[in-house]
């Protein structure tokens, strides 16, 4: 069976995406030994994976991905769906509400030892695809601000261990505010560009009783540089709406005992998959 996600490092960007590389780290403590290269078994986890490019032949196991981007797949004899990311997932697959749980990234709570120890008072971490284009900048930004900046292709246990020890998170990519509310950081959603998915985002938090408001950074250019005028214009307004999301964005958090309703509602998912799969029980 092979573990099927987004794998940066094998793409033409060659780093890691935090939310991405939580797969192999997760599945193979929960189900060591389970993973191989034979393709006709798929291993569907964390990820916006639920889309037209499965391969149709392999069998599927879907633990906890969710649907978003390119076309929605339809559901056969194929596909074994324990659950789903949420109920906007479920309901566009078809699946019964309650298949749509959450995202398997509250796994961390099983295996991140948190120190509860506090080092930054505010963090930053931008979307993947921002970094490969603006990383820098955003970076040089934090800095200028005096916020911790969060690398999402940073090496994933520094990437956790600077989540748990910011006193909030302010989180471009989702799944730095699924780890964050795993962990228990407060957090803040942030948009800056169009092509943010709302609904990845509105499905995770369907079953967490939390509203999706982002703070909107609004950017005239890419803030790539700052030779020209208008990208001057642009580094400096981001910079001012940051600082201004610094005094009014209001953090969340899921309540203690929703979190750990889901997580013990994905353990009981587990001990079915190692059931049907692995004879582990």
């Amino acid at each position: 069976m092979k573990l099927y996600y987004y794998n940066g490092k094998e793409k033409s960007f060659q780093v890691g995406n935090f939310g991405d590389d939580l797969n192999p780290w997760i599945w193979n403590q929960l189900i060591p030994n389970a993973f191989d290269n034979d393709e006709s078994t798929l291993f569907v986890g964390i990820g916006t994976l639920l889309n037209e490019h499965l391969p149709k032949n392999s069998q599927k196991i879907v633990f906890g991905s969710g649907v978003g981007y390119g076309k929605t797949p339809t559901i056969d004899e194929t596909w074994k769906v324990y659950f789903v990311r949420g109920q906007l997932s479920a309901k566009a697959l078809g699946l019964e509400a309650e298949k749509g749980l959450t995202d398997p990234a509250i796994l961390v709570r099983q295996y991140y030892a948190t120190s509860g120890a506090k080092r930054y008072k505010r963090s930053y971490m931008p979307h993947f695809s921002e970094v490969i284009a603006n990383g820098y900048a955003w970076k040089e930004l934090c800095e200028s601000l005096n916020i911790h900046y969060i690398d999402p292709t940073a090496p994933l246990q520094q990437v956790l261990q600077e989540i748990e020890e910011s006193e909030v998170l302010f989180s471009e990519a989702m799944h730095g505010a699924i780890v964050a509310d795993a962990l228990r950081t407060p957090w803040v959603a942030v948009k800056s560009k169009k092509d943010i998915l709302d609904f990845k985002w509105n499905d995770w938090l369907s079953n967490l009783e939390i509203a999706y408001q982002p703070f909107f950074i609004r950017r005239a250019a890419s803030i790539i540089g700052k030779k020209s005028f208008l990208r001057r214009c642009d580094y400096h307004s981001i910079q001012a709406q940051m600082a201004l999301m610094l005094q009014i964005a209001k953090p969340t958090l899921s309540h203690l005992e929703k979190c750990e309703e889901l997580e013990e509602k994905v353990m009981l998912k587990v001990d079915a998959l190692k059931a049907d799969y692995f004879n582990l029980l």
